[in-house]
């Protein structure tokens, strides 16, 4: 089952990469789209997400270091990105607005890449170490914009695959993802 794994993991990187370069045929877009969908759910049931008030999350998050500034009521914040993922992010900022606060950001993926902009609400504000980890779920955002995030999300679980991969010459599937250089949860 080992090799199996190993093969499938390999193989759904390949399609990823074809995927977001435009060169993975018509014919395997459908069988992709469902392996996608499957390390998803399998990657957010190992990491164990907890339930919250509002329901057990479902978004799959990688830890990415990238800049958001969010327009809060005292000026501009910029900070950088603790982890994402399709519906939300957090990030350490000095102080943060209360729970359930609607905010605008702009997300920076890259220099010569158009910044995603949008509104979110704050859902949480802990303290650390005299900053604040402000997590924030998206309300409004572009379907196009959540694709971007959704191939970053993806782009980082290859890169991590491949490296385990590469290293180990075994697919061994960590659930503490705590140890996961690059991939985490919120």
């Amino acid at each position: 089952m080992a090799i199996r794994l190993k093969h499938w993991l390999s193989q759904f990187c390949t399609w990823h990469e074809q995927y977001r370069k435009g060169e993975l045929g018509a014919e395997l877009l459908a069988d992709y789209n469902e392996a996608r969908a499957d390390l998803s759910a399998t990657l957010v049931l190992a990491q164990r997400l907890e339930i919250r008030a509002g329901g057990a999350r479902q978004a799959l998050r990688v830890a990415r270091a990238i800049p958001v500034e969010f327009d809060l009521r005292a000026g501009k914040v910029t900070a950088l990105t603790q982890d994402i993922s399709v519906s939300g992010l957090s990030a350490l900022v000095g102080d943060a607005p209360i729970v359930g606060t609607q905010l605008s950001f702009h997300l920076k993926l890259g220099r010569d890449v158009e910044t995603i902009t949008g509104r979110c609400r704050v859902v949480a504000a802990i303290p650390v170490q005299g900053s604040v980890r402000m997590a924030v779920s998206f309300d409004e955002i572009a379907n196009e914009a959540r694709l971007r995030i959704e191939n970053l999300v993806f782009d980082a679980i290859c890169a991590e695959i491949r490296t385990v991969l590469l290293h180990n010459g075994h697919a061994t599937i960590r659930t503490d993802v705590k140890d996961l250089p690059g991939v985490g949860q919120r």
